[in-house]
């Protein structure tokens, strides 16, 4: 999720890294760290965008998630591994979702590694992953077990 506060025009994504603030990824904030007001951060909406095996904008920016299933385990790949993990351009995080869009779990991406992660599963025959990059929004993409 991202946050603005309109007092000191500090915003904050929470699933990047905030190293001036020491802000760790997946933190929640009730107010802004900077200025401390309550009323003026906002929750800011961020563009989602659906994935399907026609869309070339996605493609074309390198967020289209591909899995593999095997032993209980759901690994993603981020466009073959190739997106980049840059301090300014990067997968902050990729999220599974049940077949009713309910949040499973989040991973959050380290800069050193590649745009790859994985997750424990139980029995879902449906789910949604959702890839969050740092400059592209949030891309995400049903699958069918």
């Amino acid at each position: 999720m991202k946050y603005f506060c309109t007092e000191c025009s500090y915003s904050y994504d929470s699933d990047l890294w905030d190293k001036e603030e020491w802000i760790n990824p997946g933190d929640k904030l009730d107010n802004c760290p900077v200025c401390e007001e309550f009323d003026c951060f906002q929750w800011v909406e961020e563009e989602v965008n659906y994935i399907d095996d026609n869309n070339l904008e996605a493609l074309e920016i390198d967020h289209f998630p591909e899995v593999e299933i095997s032993h209980w385990k759901i690994k993603v790949i981020v466009w073959n591994e190739i997106h980049p993990m840059w301090e300014n351009h990067r997968i902050a995080s990729v999220s599974l979702y049940d077949e009713y869009q309910d949040l499973i779990k989040t991973n959050y991406l380290d800069l050193d590694i590649e745009a790859t992660t994985e997750f424990d599963f139980d029995d879902l025959d449906e789910f949604e992953i959702r890839v969050k990059c740092s400059q592209h929004w949030v891309w995400w993409k049903k699958f069918k077990n």
